[in-house]
């Protein structure tokens, strides 16, 4: 057991923000004593194509689970007739979505979700660091600090398995300070971003702007209040809510359309063929599609299909034309329309909003843009899209691992508490509850002890101290419970409630103390950050504790 120990950031000068998304991930740094963050823009076998963003994607030969290629050579080293049967692990980021994952097949050669992360991370790291020695002549990771984004949806359970795989693949050390990496919500960091780049937009003290946060997986909003007092912060107001409807959804709704076009050719059509045309699709029609004009695909030559005109389908000389009314209607529309009902949701609980900004990949799109502004110009004064809003979020992490107080205050998603017993009640609780103590009191056992209220505004050192006491040297295991419903559970085992996590507290040694002898100990439960974190107050110094997520949860 370690004692807590205050963290100095002046012992890493340097701050690298990590955007690691579904379909592409991001990098850019900055130095402590300056304003200026730069984004890594050269990344591996990229072609001349200079985007600031590589592709999440994984190569793993044949049946092993060591991992070879990464990014684009993943995908280019696929494309060969040799890599048939090997594995591009791609979108995995979507098994941290326990609302998605439930329905996914296992990940391929025995991977765990933390194996393809950590694997990534690894090489994705070790470049950025060759990037950075050019640019600032260090590669010294010592002097690195990170600040890693998370989508505000996730579970505390996926947060703590992204700090995992960060840590196995090296960024940090297991015994380093825990807040040498940071995680921050997505949604989070774009608002920093878009408040620090749009001070034209004149956003004043106590104005609300919400953000949209649209990926490849997740679509993710927030909504923040400004407050200058005592400096120019942000205050969250709202439960921030997300679904995964990224881009990559319009991406299978896309594959599906095509199948059904060429469903007469399926069996001689290769899934390299329909995987060039879907290349076409994310490079050339996704972005800047605006529902008004028609949209054209080139067939490979590997197709294989016996004419290449076929009216029926729209196809004429190889080119597939599509209307824009079938994009919009077989495409675009079911995803655009989630993203529309959360945002229409969330405007009804902020009430009066200054502005709306889009970021994100599948922010930038057009006809996401044109759909928004239809639906909801008339009840908000601006709808933006920042400049390179791709970067909003990676550049958010560097703002916010330079200044981490700069969020004032976070709304909870769950009611947290934990397991403990009341006075038993015949009219409400179930006899099987009922505890006879030897004192002849009468106690319901299993009931929720709410420490936090979903809904409730923390600030961001908010936290819940409880005081126990354990017998000498054993330690102490806390338990901690929650539930998204709309009303507050009564019992740990109402319908909803889930175990999150158990904090062991394992005992330190203490002199003059004697086997079996009462400790009195106080827990101490921070809620307020973007992770769970649980200390422990022993003889009057602080402990960090180890945190066990439940493998059900």
């Amino acid at each position: 057991m370690t004692l807590a120990e205050q963290f100095n950031i002046q012992d890493y000068p340097i701050v690298i923000g990590i955007d690691f998304g579904t379909t592409y991930s991001g990098c850019a740094y900055s130095l402590a004593n300056s304003e200026e963050v730069i984004d890594i823009q050269k990344w591996p076998k990229q072609n001349n194509n200079v985007y600031p963003k590589t592709p999440t994607l994984n190569f793993y030969q044949n049946n092993t689970s060591v991992m070879t290629q990464w990014g684009n050579a993943a995908r280019i080293i696929m494309q060969r007739p040799a890599s048939r049967s090997s594995v591009l692990l791609k979108q995995y980021k979507l098994y941290l979505d326990e609302n998605i994952a439930k329905d996914l097949p296992p990940l391929p050669n025995g991977l765990s979700i933390v194996d393809a992360i950590s694997d990534y991370l690894r090489a994705f790291h070790e470049h950025a660091m060759s990037e950075l020695k050019k640019a600032i002549a260090t590669s010294d990771k010592s002097q690195c600090r990170y600040c890693l984004t998370v989508p505000a949806m996730w579970s505390d359970k996926a947060k703590g398995t992204m700090r995992e795989a960060a840590i196995q693949a090296g960024l940090i050390q297991p015994s380093d300070h825990r807040d040498r990496l940071m995680l921050i919500s997505e949604p989070e960091a774009a608002a920093l971003y878009c408040e620090k780049k749009c001070e034209q937009f004149n956003l004043k003290h106590k104005d609300r702007f919400m953000i949209c946060d649209a990926g490849g997986g997740t679509v993710d909003l927030i909504v923040f209040e400004i407050d200058e007092r005592g400096g120019r912060r942000l205050r969250e107001c709202i439960k921030g809510h997300g679904q995964s409807c990224g881009s990559v959804f319009l991406d299978r709704r896309m594959r599906k359309l095509l199948k059904k076009k060429f469903k007469e050719n399926l069996a001689t059509i290769p899934t390299s063929a329909f995987d060039t045309m879907m290349d076409s699709f994310v490079d050339l029609i996704k972005p800047q599609f605006d529902g008004i004009e028609e949209q054209f695909l080139s067939l490979p030559a590997s197709i294989n299909i016996g004419s290449i005109n076929n009216s029926s389908i729209g196809l004429e000389e190889g080119m597939l034309c599509i209307s824009a009314a079938e994009l919009k209607q077989e495409v675009f529309n079911p995803v655009i329309d989630e993203i529309l009902s959360l945002v229409e949701n969330q405007l009804q609980k902020a009430g009066s909003l200054k502005a709306i900004f889009l970021v994100g990949g599948f922010g930038s799109s057009n006809y996401l843009f044109k759909r928004m502004q239809d639906e909801f110009g008339h009840a908000v004064p601006l709808i933006a899209v920042p400049p390179r809003c791709e970067l909003a979020v990676v550049r958010g992490a560097v703002y916010f691992g330079m200044n981490p107080t700069v969020v004032a205050s976070r709304v909870s998603r769950c009611w947290y508490g934990i397991d403990t017993t009341t006075l038993f009640e015949d009219s409400i609780d179930p006899p099987e509850y009922k505890l006879i103590r030897s004192d002849g009191s009468v106690r319901c056992d299993n009931r929720f002890s709410v420490y936090v209220n979903r809904g409730q505004s923390l600030d961001t050192d908010y936290h819940v101290s409880k005081d126990y006491y354990a017998y000498y040297p054993h330690h102490t295991i806390c338990t901690l419970y929650a539930t998204a419903a709309e009303e507050a559970p009564r019992y740990t085992t109402s319908p909803g409630v889930f175990k999150v996590a158990n904090f062991d507290i394992p005992m330190p040694a203490l002199t003059g103390v004697v086997e079996g002898e009462q400790v009195g100990l106080s827990i101490k439960m921070y809620f307020g950050e973007v992770e769970l974190r649980v200390e422990a107050v022993i003889r009057g110094k602080t402990y960090g504790t180890t945190c066990t997520f439940d493998p059900e949860y």
